[in-house]
């Protein structure tokens, strides 16, 4: 499969190395030009934007729960179904529930809608011959998700850029440091703007091109399942620069993140799965 992706794959990393070129000399005068965080596009892409990674774990889990006879791999797919619903509610609260409920309010609120989903899963039929390929894939989606996360905050913690609408309220532009300068260790999320978590996070829609393993009829469709995430995350990236959250080169490395660790679960699950999927 990895061999069918192989011109995708290529047009990604040729898109993404061009844009980081731009950035490194027009970072700071693309932010400037495109600087409206009262945008209502912005904003709802900003509560929006990432989504898919709130969401991956706990369909993710559900379908785990469900698909899988294994015991281990069925507390696996609880765990991740209620961690993944808990992370959805802190993700409600700050974007749409901060006037109305507290942030434990908003974590039991993503609770409910894990039960909920876990609910629904059960009425849902899967061919029995196509519920190996799905427990591999959700295995792998949790791995994707998880590994652009810790990526994505390590270097954020790390990397201590700060964001352009942080150097609008200090009234000045002096403190604004190009992508490939580390300004240090930081805790302030004001300074944590390289490389993107929300395009990081739009990214993992990404996952769609796990799809064709699972049915012949999306291997039919494979260019849709890299243009549709490619055309969604770029919508988001830019959403971020309007908001003055983000650089460019700050976007192009967290979708950079996410598309990589998805690239490396393709190549994982062709050599270790192939022949299966083959069948």
């Amino acid at each position: 499969m990895l061999k069918q992706w192989k011109p995708f794959i290529l047009c990604f990393y040729v898109l993404a190395a061009a844009l980081l070129a731009v950035g490194t000399f027009v970072d700071l005068k693309l932010d400037v030009a495109l600087n409206n965080p009262t945008s209502e596009f912005a904003r709802w892409f900003e509560a929006t934007g990432e989504m898919p990674s709130r969401l991956v774990t706990t369909v993710a889990g559900v379908m785990l729960f469900y698909l899988s006879e294994k015991p281990l791999l069925r507390i696996f797919g609880l765990v991740a179904n209620f961690g993944g619903a808990a992370y959805l509610g802190e993700h409600l609260h700050r974007y749409f529930f901060r006037d109305t409920f507290s942030l434990p309010a908003g974590i039991v609120f993503g609770l409910g809608v894990g039960v909920i989903a876990l609910y629904i899963g059960q009425y849902i039929h899967v061919p029995e011959k196509l519920k190996k390929p799905l427990i591999i894939l959700c295995v792998a989606g949790i791995a994707v998700w998880f590994t652009q996360m810790c990526v994505i905050e390590s270097v954020k913690i790390v990397w201590g850029r700060v964001r352009y609408r942080e150097l609008l309220r200090q009234g000045s532009m002096d403190g604004f440091m190009p992508w490939y300068r580390p300004g240090g260790f930081t805790s302030s999320n004001e300074f944590k703007s390289f490389p993107s978590g929300h395009t990081a996070g739009a990214g993992l829609s990404f996952l769609m091109m796990l799809l064709p393993y699972v049915s012949p009829k999306w291997k039919q469709h494979k260019v849709w399942c890299f243009i549709l995430p490619l055309a969604y995350t770029g919508t988001v990236a830019f959403s971020r620069m309007m908001m003055g959250a983000h650089f460019l080169s700050d976007v192009t490395v967290g979708a950079t993140v996410t598309f990589t660790a998805v690239v490396i679960a393709v190549k994982i699950i062709d050599k270790k799965f192939s022949l299966h999927f083959e069948e």
